[in-house]
Formats: C-alpha cells, sequence, structure tokens
C-alpha cells in the first residue's frame, strides 16, 4: 500500500507541475481584443494615483509586453514588446516613456495609451 501511494503521489505532483508550468508559459497568438485589454489595463494604471507603490503599472507592462509578444497580426507590435518589457523589468518610467515604447499597440487598439476604450477612470 505504501508503494501506491508513493506512485500515486508521484503522479500527481507531476500533473499539478505540468499544468502550472503550462500556465505560466503561454505561447498561444494572442487576439487583437486581449492586447487591446492589456493595453486599456495599463493606461488606467497609469492615470490612478498610486500612494504607496507603482508596482502595478509595471505589473500591467508586464502584461501587455507577453500580449505584444504573441501578437502575430502585426510585427511591429511584436517588436514594441521587448521595450515595453524593458519598462516593466526598470524600477521608474514616465508616462511619456509609456506612450513612445506602445505607440504601434495604440495604431492596432485605436487610441493611444490611456485615452478611450476602457481605460478612462
Amino acid at each position: 500500500m505504501g508503494k501506491s501511494f508513493r506512485l500515486s503521489s508521484s503522479a500527481l505532483a507531476l500533473v499539478v507541475a505540468t499544468v502550472v508550468l503550462s500556465g505560466c508559459f503561454n505561447s498561444e497568438p494572442t487576439t487583437k481584443a486581449t492586447l487591446c485589454e492589456k493595453f486599456d489595463a495599463l493606461g488606467k494604471e497609469l492615470l490612478t494615483t498610486h500612494i504607496l507603490s507603482d508596482n502595478v503599472v509595471f505589473r500591467r507592462a508586464g502584461d501587455l509586453a507577453d500580449a505584444a509578444g504573441r501578437y502575430e497580426a502585426s510585427p511591429t507590435v511584436k517588436a514594441e514588446a521587448e521595450r515595453i518589457q524593458k519598462i516593466a523589468d526598470s524600477d521608474s518610467t514616465s508616462g511619456e516613456q509609456l506612450l513612445n515604447a506602445t505607440q504601434a499597440v495604440a495604431d492596432v487598439c485605436g487610441h493611444p495609451l490611456g485615452i478611450g476604450g476602457d481605460s478612462w477612470p
């Protein structure tokens, strides 16, 4: 019984690890709707006053960089992913830097960062 329980536990651990890792390394292409959702979420956070920390802006930038890197409909959006990720990995940025780094995404979504879409406060 002990050996059977260990095998079951090992199999369960392997399944859980596989599910977790597949969620971390999503490589499916991004749709325009998903890309713009991430873009608008970043715009909304950019316009929100963060009293204690602005880490959420950098997390949203990372989310957008991931989506942009998987957006296959536009090579310019995919190219922007690296610039957006550099901002996400940094400890400071400005609205101007984010606007400049997201111009191709803004073109796809039909509005600049922080204006239009779901980003209005």
